[in-house]
């Protein structure tokens, strides 16, 4: 066995003794793997979805679900590993309800956006027939984004709950749809 082999071999059951620790209740053993995995997890959580604060959310997630199911870790690759390919099944989930959500939200701006001339003409004076054809041409997060600020008036913050993302993206699908 190689000497890369053996330091592997030795992760593994380092890990998987850390594991059934820390799933027994020694605090010491969870924050050991917490403090060794949080940052690569997080990286790596904001990475896949370009948001800071949905990927403490995600790590959070991550955790709990960690902490309740460390007894199925079986030491055959590392924690982090492990703990990884959860993050990614959180955040596959996420990917899922945001997607579910700005087809809803779509749907509603189109359903809001349906308007003949006149009722454009009223909602938003002096911008023509054109406005459907310009609503169009935006992406679903772009029309929501302005559909929801500038008809229904919410504030930023509820946009981007609304969308799923961060206060800063809600405001750059804003202005892009401008």
């Amino acid at each position: 066995m190689c000497m890369d082999q053996k330091n592997i071999e030795q992760k593994r059951t380092e890990d998987l003794e850390l594991a059934r620790a820390a799933f027994s209740g020694d605090d010491q053993a969870w924050r050991r793997i917490y403090d060794d995995t949080s940052q690569s997890l997080f990286n790596f959580l904001c990475y896949q979805t370009g948001d800071r604060d949905t990927a403490r959310d995600l790590l959070q997630d991550t955790y709990v679900t960690a902490l309740g199911r460390l007894n199925t870790f079986q030491g055959s690759g590392t924690l982090l590993g492990w703990l990884r390919a959860v993050a990614l099944r959180k955040c596959l989930d996420w990917r899922r309800r945001a997607a579910m959500h700005i087809r809803k939200l779509g749907a509603f701006a189109q359903e809001k956006s349906s308007f003949t001339d006149s009722t454009a003409q009223e909602a938003f004076p002096g911008l023509g027939a054109g406005f459907q054809d310009a609503l169009d041409r935006l992406s679903p997060r772009q029309r929501a984004a302005l559909l929801l600020r500038e008809l229904e008036d919410l504030p930023f913050a509820e946009v981007a709950q609304s969308l799923g993302c961060g206060e800063a993206t809600a405001r750059v699908h804003h202005h892009r749809a401008c």
